[in-house]
């Protein structure tokens, strides 16, 4: 794709000059504004020109016929601070399934999200329905019930060792009570907790490296933000990913199909809330730690 200048529309404001850091826009000696040659080659794709342009198709991106939307006043600093800061993880959801229509725009939203070098390198499965789900869910408890059975043993924990390293080993040493209380679970109830009985999941993959796994959490935050706006309820499911990353044969035979070279980064469940009381307060969180470099001017 590339950007396309029609020189009849342009109104030669500068719009596209000023906030162009690649510098592809330029005035010609007549003060008429120019998309400089071989643009395409340097050009980020990031849509700032569009974004600033005041004129309706003077600006355009090739290949792409999607309507810019147009930017609405931002809701006060105080209120955006109090929206981001009162939303919860949510583990209890009613059975009503979220339309297509909502889930449609939680995923519109999350390719909005900011990545390196505009790379948009996030893809996104969503996965309707309460079976469909707990039998995604299946896959990574019968994972790590595979490997509670190997700590139950002394060459199987050694083997663990061995093989995964001691840093991966005392990880999973310190998740063992909370493995074994998901599988207790199953058994007594046919609950499994690590997907919440959700009735939506979205997983996002993208290149198994590490700035992509960046780029889908921002995106995935997106996702979990719109939710938060539209009365949805979301959680991040780290346990169910680390479970299913391993087991691709598996996902691949209920439909969830990893592309070679992509790893899923993220893993969020959606839901209709199932909250007789409303949050009315927002609970408190740990001071910050940070470390100023330089004393404010």
């Amino acid at each position: 794709m590339e950007i396309l200048h029609d020189e009849g529309i342009c109104i030669s404001c500068g719009s596209c000059v000023e906030t162009c850091l690649r510098r592809n826009f330029q005035y010609d000696e007549h003060k008429k504004v120019q998309l400089i040659k071989n643009s395409v080659n340097n050009c980020l794709l990031c849509g700032h020109c569009l974004a600033v342009c005041p004129k309706d198709g003077a600006l355009k991106l090739k290949g792409n016929n999607e309507e810019l939307k147009k930017v609405l006043p931002p809701p006060s600093p105080e209120i955006i601070y109090n929206f981001i800061a009162s939303r919860r993880s949510i583990r209890r959801f009613t059975s009503k399934i979220p339309t297509k229509e909502q889930i449609e725009t939680l995923v519109d939203i999350g390719r909005y999200a900011p990545s390196g070098h505009n790379s948009q390198d996030f893809n996104f499965i969503v996965v309707f329905g309460h079976d469909k789900v707990k039998s995604i869910g299946k896959i990574a408890l019968q994972f790590y019930e595979g490997l509670i059975n190997r700590l139950n043993t002394f060459i199987g924990r050694q083997l663990i060792k061995i093989f995964a390293g001691n840093k991966t080993f005392n990880n999973l040493e310190k998740m063992e009570p909370r493995l074994r209380r998901h599988i207790a679970i199953y058994k007594e109830t046919g609950s499994i907790e690590m997907v919440w009985d959700a009735p939506c999941l979205i997983l996002i993959h993208g290149p198994d490296k590490h700035d992509s796994a960046i780029n889908s959490s921002l995106a995935g935050y997106n996702i979990i933000l719109q939710a938060h706006s539209m009365g949805l309820g979301t959680c991040i499911l780290g346990l169910l990913r680390e479970g299913l990353i391993r087991q691709v044969n598996q996902l691949n035979e209920v439909g969830i199909k990893i592309p070679g070279g992509n790893n899923i980064h993220m893993i969020i469940c959606v839901g209709i809330p199932q909250l007789s009381s409303k949050y009315l307060k927002i609970p408190p969180r740990n001071s910050a730690n940070v470390t100023y470099i330089n004393t404010y001017l």
